[in-house]
Protein backbone atom coordinates (compact mmCIF):
# COMPACT_ATOMS: atom_id res chain seq x y z
CA UNK A 1 0.00 0.00 0.00
CA UNK A 2 0.92 3.30 -0.66
CA UNK A 3 2.49 5.54 2.59
CA UNK A 4 3.48 9.11 2.05
CA UNK A 5 5.27 11.64 4.25
CA UNK A 6 3.32 12.23 7.42
CA UNK A 7 1.71 15.90 7.10
CA UNK A 8 -1.05 17.39 9.25
CA UNK A 9 -4.56 16.29 8.60
CA UNK A 10 -5.63 18.12 5.26
CA UNK A 11 -9.65 19.13 6.49
CA UNK A 12 -9.60 18.68 10.77
CA UNK A 13 -10.35 21.48 12.44
CA UNK A 14 -9.62 19.94 15.89
CA UNK A 15 -9.35 16.70 17.45
CA UNK A 16 -11.61 15.69 20.59
CA UNK A 17 -8.70 13.61 21.92
CA UNK A 18 -6.72 10.77 20.75
CA UNK A 19 -5.13 7.53 21.13
CA UNK A 20 -2.57 5.62 21.75
CA UNK A 21 -0.58 4.55 18.90
CA UNK A 22 -0.39 0.79 20.30
CA UNK A 23 -4.06 0.64 20.47
CA UNK A 24 -5.30 -2.21 19.03
CA UNK A 25 -8.80 -1.32 18.35
CA UNK A 26 -10.45 1.10 15.81
CA UNK A 27 -13.62 3.49 15.81
CA UNK A 28 -16.10 1.97 14.05
CA UNK A 29 -16.96 3.65 10.22
CA UNK A 30 -19.65 6.86 10.66
CA UNK A 31 -22.25 4.52 8.37
CA UNK A 32 -22.07 0.72 7.47
CA UNK A 33 -20.77 0.46 3.49
CA UNK A 34 -19.18 -2.16 1.47
CA UNK A 35 -17.71 -2.38 -1.98
CA UNK A 36 -15.33 0.24 -1.04
CA UNK A 37 -11.58 0.41 -1.77
CA UNK A 38 -10.14 2.36 0.76
CA UNK A 39 -6.63 4.38 0.27
CA UNK A 40 -3.22 5.69 2.66
CA UNK A 41 -2.51 9.18 2.28
CA UNK A 42 -0.65 11.40 4.88
CA UNK A 43 -0.48 8.35 7.13
CA UNK A 44 -4.29 8.26 8.07
CA UNK A 45 -7.08 5.65 5.81
CA UNK A 46 -9.15 7.40 3.73
CA UNK A 47 -12.81 5.45 2.52
CA UNK A 48 -15.02 6.95 -0.04
CA UNK A 49 -18.44 6.14 -1.35
CA UNK A 50 -20.42 2.65 -0.99
CA UNK A 51 -22.94 1.05 -0.44
CA UNK A 52 -25.53 -0.61 2.30
CA UNK A 53 -29.32 -1.85 2.35
CA UNK A 54 -28.64 0.54 5.46
CA UNK A 55 -28.60 3.65 3.08
CA UNK A 56 -31.28 5.53 1.94
CA UNK A 57 -33.38 4.49 -1.18
CA UNK A 58 -33.89 8.25 -2.40
CA UNK A 59 -29.68 7.34 -3.21
CA UNK A 60 -29.84 4.28 -4.37
CA UNK A 61 -28.53 3.00 -1.34
CA UNK A 62 -25.22 4.48 -1.70
CA UNK A 63 -23.45 7.18 -0.38
CA UNK A 64 -21.14 10.00 -1.49
CA UNK A 65 -19.54 10.60 2.27
CA UNK A 66 -15.41 10.56 2.46
CA UNK A 67 -13.70 10.31 6.01
CA UNK A 68 -10.42 9.33 6.99
CA UNK A 69 -8.85 8.26 9.91
CA UNK A 70 -5.53 7.33 11.77
CA UNK A 71 -4.54 5.42 14.89
CA UNK A 72 -4.07 8.66 16.66
CA UNK A 73 -7.48 9.50 16.66
CA UNK A 74 -10.58 8.98 18.60
CA UNK A 75 -12.93 9.05 15.53
CA UNK A 76 -13.07 9.00 12.07
CA UNK A 77 -12.74 12.67 10.55
CA UNK A 78 -15.00 13.95 7.56
CA UNK A 79 -13.50 15.07 4.21
CA UNK A 80 -15.14 17.11 1.41
CA UNK A 81 -18.10 14.18 -0.16
CA UNK A 82 -17.94 13.19 -3.64
CA UNK A 83 -20.25 14.79 -6.18
CA UNK A 84 -22.50 12.03 -6.29
CA UNK A 85 -22.75 8.61 -4.31
CA UNK A 86 -21.06 5.93 -5.75
CA UNK A 87 -19.97 2.26 -5.19
CA UNK A 88 -17.27 0.31 -6.58
CA UNK A 89 -15.40 3.07 -7.17
CA UNK A 90 -11.10 3.03 -7.19
CA UNK A 91 -9.87 5.49 -4.88
CA UNK A 92 -5.75 5.86 -4.61
CA UNK A 93 -3.94 8.23 -3.83
CA UNK A 94 -0.53 10.13 -5.23
CA UNK A 95 1.56 11.63 -3.34
CA UNK A 96 -1.21 14.44 -1.82
CA UNK A 97 -3.70 14.12 -4.04
CA UNK A 98 -6.76 11.25 -3.98
CA UNK A 99 -7.90 10.26 -6.92
CA UNK A 100 -11.45 8.14 -7.26
CA UNK A 101 -11.92 6.27 -10.64
CA UNK A 102 -15.11 5.19 -12.05
CA UNK A 103 -17.75 2.84 -10.21
CA UNK A 104 -21.17 2.79 -10.00
CA UNK A 105 -23.63 5.70 -9.59
CA UNK A 106 -27.65 6.74 -8.66
CA UNK A 107 -29.16 7.37 -12.23
CA UNK A 108 -33.34 6.77 -11.07
CA UNK A 109 -32.70 4.15 -9.04
CA UNK A 110 -30.47 2.11 -10.98
CA UNK A 111 -26.58 1.30 -10.94
CA UNK A 112 -24.97 3.41 -13.96
CA UNK A 113 -21.33 2.82 -14.66
CA UNK A 114 -19.48 5.89 -14.65
CA UNK A 115 -16.19 7.30 -16.69
CA UNK A 116 -15.63 9.66 -14.25
CA UNK A 117 -12.10 10.70 -12.93
CA UNK A 118 -12.28 12.78 -9.48
CA UNK A 119 -9.56 14.27 -7.70
CA UNK A 120 -9.43 16.03 -3.96
CA UNK A 121 -6.21 18.21 -3.79
CA UNK A 122 -4.45 19.15 -0.88
CA UNK A 123 -6.22 21.49 1.19
CA UNK A 124 -9.35 21.55 -1.76
CA UNK A 125 -13.05 22.12 -0.59
CA UNK A 126 -14.64 19.84 -3.23
CA UNK A 127 -13.98 16.90 -5.71
CA UNK A 128 -13.37 18.47 -8.90
CA UNK A 129 -13.80 16.05 -12.54
CA UNK A 130 -10.52 16.21 -14.19
CA UNK A 131 -10.60 13.50 -16.58
CA UNK A 132 -12.82 10.90 -18.07
CA UNK A 133 -11.94 6.90 -18.17
CA UNK A 134 -11.79 5.76 -21.98
CA UNK A 135 -14.84 3.60 -21.14
CA UNK A 136 -17.35 3.15 -18.32
CA UNK A 137 -15.35 1.38 -15.55
CA UNK A 138 -16.51 0.01 -11.99
CA UNK A 139 -15.09 -3.11 -10.00
CA UNK A 140 -11.69 -2.54 -11.21
CA UNK A 141 -8.20 -2.63 -8.88
CA UNK A 142 -4.82 -0.71 -9.44
CA UNK A 143 -1.50 0.56 -8.03
CA UNK A 144 1.00 3.63 -8.25
CA UNK A 145 4.04 2.58 -10.93
CA UNK A 146 6.19 5.30 -11.40
CA UNK A 147 3.93 8.02 -10.32
CA UNK A 148 1.22 6.43 -12.80
CA UNK A 149 -1.67 5.14 -11.77
CA UNK A 150 -2.46 1.53 -13.25
CA UNK A 151 -6.08 0.15 -13.35
CA UNK A 152 -6.42 -3.29 -14.41
CA UNK A 153 -9.66 -5.30 -14.90
CA UNK A 154 -13.31 -4.88 -13.94
CA UNK A 155 -16.65 -4.13 -15.54
CA UNK A 156 -17.76 -1.71 -18.09
CA UNK A 157 -21.04 -2.01 -20.33
CA UNK A 158 -21.34 -3.90 -23.70
CA UNK A 159 -23.88 -2.16 -24.97
CA UNK A 160 -25.57 1.56 -25.09
CA UNK A 161 -27.60 -0.12 -21.91
CA UNK A 162 -25.56 1.62 -19.12
CA UNK A 163 -28.56 1.53 -15.87
CA UNK A 164 -28.50 -2.26 -14.66
CA UNK A 165 -25.69 -4.24 -13.09
CA UNK A 166 -26.27 -6.66 -15.67
CA UNK A 167 -25.64 -4.09 -18.64
CA UNK A 168 -21.76 -4.43 -17.88
CA UNK A 169 -19.51 -7.69 -18.96
CA UNK A 170 -16.47 -8.19 -17.53
CA UNK A 171 -12.57 -6.59 -19.00
CA UNK A 172 -8.85 -7.59 -19.08
CA UNK A 173 -7.99 -3.93 -20.19
CA UNK A 174 -5.35 -2.11 -18.01
CA UNK A 175 -5.41 1.69 -18.35
CA UNK A 176 -2.13 3.60 -17.46
CA UNK A 177 -3.47 7.01 -15.99
CA UNK A 178 -1.01 10.00 -15.50
CA UNK A 179 -1.61 12.35 -12.68
CA UNK A 180 -0.61 15.34 -14.02
CA UNK A 181 -2.05 15.14 -17.77
CA UNK A 182 -5.07 13.77 -16.33
CA UNK A 183 -4.22 11.48 -19.57
CA UNK A 184 -4.59 7.68 -20.33
CA UNK A 185 -2.78 5.07 -22.71
CA UNK A 186 -3.10 1.23 -22.30
CA UNK A 187 -0.27 -1.31 -21.09
CA UNK A 188 -0.79 -5.19 -21.46
CA UNK A 189 -4.38 -6.33 -21.03
CA UNK A 190 -4.89 -8.73 -18.28
CA UNK A 191 -4.45 -12.81 -19.47
CA UNK A 192 -8.36 -13.11 -19.11
CA UNK A 193 -11.30 -10.38 -18.11
CA UNK A 194 -12.33 -10.67 -14.45
CA UNK A 195 -14.00 -8.22 -11.66
CA UNK A 196 -13.70 -8.13 -7.59
CA UNK A 197 -10.43 -8.91 -7.89
CA UNK A 198 -7.61 -7.62 -4.63
CA UNK A 199 -4.80 -5.56 -5.64
CA UNK A 200 -1.48 -5.51 -3.31
CA UNK A 201 1.67 -3.43 -3.45
CA UNK A 202 4.95 -4.36 -2.26
CA UNK A 203 8.23 -3.02 -3.23
CA UNK A 204 7.54 -1.33 -6.19
CA UNK A 205 5.74 -5.00 -7.09
CA UNK A 206 2.18 -4.99 -8.18
CA UNK A 207 0.41 -8.12 -7.73
CA UNK A 208 -3.39 -8.95 -9.10
CA UNK A 209 -4.85 -12.04 -6.93
CA UNK A 210 -8.64 -13.91 -7.75
CA UNK A 211 -11.04 -12.01 -9.33
CA UNK A 212 -14.66 -13.73 -11.12
CA UNK A 213 -16.19 -13.19 -14.05
CA UNK A 214 -20.15 -12.70 -14.31
CA UNK A 215 -22.01 -15.40 -13.76
CA UNK A 216 -18.95 -17.49 -12.57
CA UNK A 217 -16.77 -18.47 -9.54
CA UNK A 218 -14.23 -16.98 -8.05
CA UNK A 219 -10.97 -17.49 -9.46
CA UNK A 220 -7.32 -18.65 -8.13
CA UNK A 221 -4.68 -16.54 -10.53
CA UNK A 222 -2.38 -14.42 -8.93
CA UNK A 223 -0.29 -12.44 -11.41
CA UNK A 224 2.30 -10.16 -11.26
CA UNK A 225 2.79 -6.75 -13.63
CA UNK A 226 5.96 -6.43 -14.91
CA UNK A 227 6.86 -3.03 -16.09
CA UNK A 228 9.94 -3.42 -17.63
CA UNK A 229 8.70 -6.04 -20.09
CA UNK A 230 4.75 -4.87 -19.90
CA UNK A 231 4.22 -8.03 -19.41
CA UNK A 232 1.94 -10.12 -16.09
CA UNK A 233 3.82 -13.52 -14.94
CA UNK A 234 2.18 -15.93 -12.81
CA UNK A 235 2.74 -16.88 -9.55
CA UNK A 236 1.70 -19.57 -7.23
CA UNK A 237 -2.44 -20.22 -7.43
CA UNK A 238 -4.25 -18.92 -4.50
CA UNK A 239 -5.18 -22.20 -2.56
CA UNK A 240 -8.70 -21.35 -2.77
CA UNK A 241 -10.85 -19.29 -5.18
CA UNK A 242 -11.66 -15.12 -4.07
CA UNK A 243 -13.48 -13.24 -5.21
CA UNK A 244 -15.01 -9.48 -3.25
CA UNK A 245 -12.08 -10.31 -1.03
CA UNK A 246 -9.11 -7.82 -0.34
CA UNK A 247 -5.25 -7.90 0.00
CA UNK A 248 -2.57 -6.30 1.88
CA UNK A 249 1.03 -6.89 2.72
CA UNK A 250 2.94 -7.13 5.97
CA UNK A 251 5.95 -8.95 6.84
CA UNK A 252 7.03 -9.41 3.23
CA UNK A 253 4.09 -11.35 2.50
CA UNK A 254 0.44 -10.77 0.89
CA UNK A 255 -2.49 -11.94 3.35
CA UNK A 256 -6.09 -12.24 1.37
CA UNK A 257 -8.97 -11.87 3.56
CA UNK A 258 -12.90 -12.12 3.33
CA UNK A 259 -14.58 -12.60 -0.30
CA UNK A 260 -17.59 -14.49 -0.92
CA UNK A 261 -18.75 -17.06 -3.07
CA UNK A 262 -22.16 -18.38 -4.39
CA UNK A 263 -22.37 -20.69 -1.05
CA UNK A 264 -21.15 -17.38 1.31
CA UNK A 265 -18.37 -15.83 2.85
CA UNK A 266 -14.80 -16.66 2.95
CA UNK A 267 -13.60 -17.51 6.51
CA UNK A 268 -10.05 -19.09 5.42
CA UNK A 269 -7.38 -16.35 5.47
CA UNK A 270 -3.98 -17.15 3.68
CA UNK A 271 -1.31 -15.35 2.88
CA UNK A 272 1.74 -15.83 0.51
CA UNK A 273 5.57 -15.75 1.54
CA UNK A 274 6.92 -13.57 -1.33
CA UNK A 275 10.56 -15.02 -0.39
CA UNK A 276 9.12 -18.35 0.07
CA UNK A 277 6.75 -18.10 -3.02
CA UNK A 278 4.55 -20.34 -0.75
CA UNK A 279 0.65 -19.93 0.49
CA UNK A 280 -0.43 -21.01 3.85
CA UNK A 281 -3.28 -20.78 5.47
CA UNK A 282 -2.92 -18.38 8.37
CA UNK A 283 -6.39 -18.77 10.43
CA UNK A 284 -10.05 -19.12 10.02
CA UNK A 285 -11.46 -15.55 10.56
CA UNK A 286 -15.05 -16.11 12.94
CA UNK A 287 -16.90 -13.05 11.44
CA UNK A 288 -15.53 -12.49 7.66
CA UNK A 289 -16.65 -10.37 5.42
CA UNK A 290 -16.44 -9.50 1.72
CA UNK A 291 -16.65 -6.08 -0.11
CA UNK A 292 -13.88 -5.01 2.61
CA UNK A 293 -11.06 -2.74 1.82
CA UNK A 294 -7.63 -3.82 3.65
CA UNK A 295 -4.63 -1.40 4.14
CA UNK A 296 -0.91 -1.53 6.10
CA UNK A 297 -0.34 1.23 7.93
CA UNK A 298 2.53 1.98 10.25
CA UNK A 299 3.29 -2.15 9.94
CA UNK A 300 -0.50 -2.76 11.02
CA UNK A 301 -3.23 -4.24 8.30
CA UNK A 302 -6.86 -2.49 9.22
CA UNK A 303 -9.69 -4.36 7.46
CA UNK A 304 -12.47 -1.75 6.58
CA UNK A 305 -16.14 -2.01 5.99
CA UNK A 306 -17.66 -4.90 3.94
CA UNK A 307 -20.71 -7.21 4.75
CA UNK A 308 -20.86 -10.61 6.38
CA UNK A 309 -23.44 -12.09 3.92
CA UNK A 310 -23.55 -12.34 0.29
CA UNK A 311 -25.00 -9.56 -1.14
CA UNK A 312 -25.89 -5.95 -0.29
CA UNK A 313 -27.49 -6.54 3.49
CA UNK A 314 -25.45 -7.63 7.01
CA UNK A 315 -23.20 -4.41 5.75
CA UNK A 316 -20.81 -3.62 8.86
CA UNK A 317 -19.40 -0.53 10.34
CA UNK A 318 -16.71 -2.61 11.68
CA UNK A 319 -13.07 -1.56 11.27
CA UNK A 320 -10.21 -4.18 12.36
CA UNK A 321 -6.72 -4.21 13.26
CA UNK A 322 -5.78 -7.62 11.60
CA UNK A 323 -2.45 -8.20 13.27
CA UNK A 324 -4.39 -8.96 16.37
CA UNK A 325 -5.25 -12.04 14.74
CA UNK A 326 -2.15 -12.89 12.77
CA UNK A 327 -0.20 -12.57 16.21
CA UNK A 328 -1.74 -15.29 17.53
CA UNK A 329 -0.98 -17.71 14.51
CA UNK A 330 2.91 -16.69 14.73
CA UNK A 331 5.21 -19.83 14.78
CA UNK A 332 2.25 -22.34 13.49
Amino acid sequence: MRLTKLLLPLFMVCLPYTLSAKEPLAPKLPEAIQEIYPTVMNQQIWVAGGISTELPASTGKMTAKVHFWSPEYASWQSAPSLPEGRHHTYLIAVENRLFAFGGFVNSQGQWTNSRDVLMLDKGAKAWQKVASLPFALSETVGAVLNGKVHLAGGRSPHSEQNGQWQHSLDVSTHLVFDPNSFTFKEAAPLPSARNSAASAQVNGRWFVLGGRTVGGEPITDMLEYLPETDTWQAHAALPKARAGHAAAVIDNAITVFGGEHSQGVDREVFSYDLTKQQWRKTFEWQTPRHGLGAVTLNGEIWLVGGATKVGLSETSREVNNANVLLEGMKGL
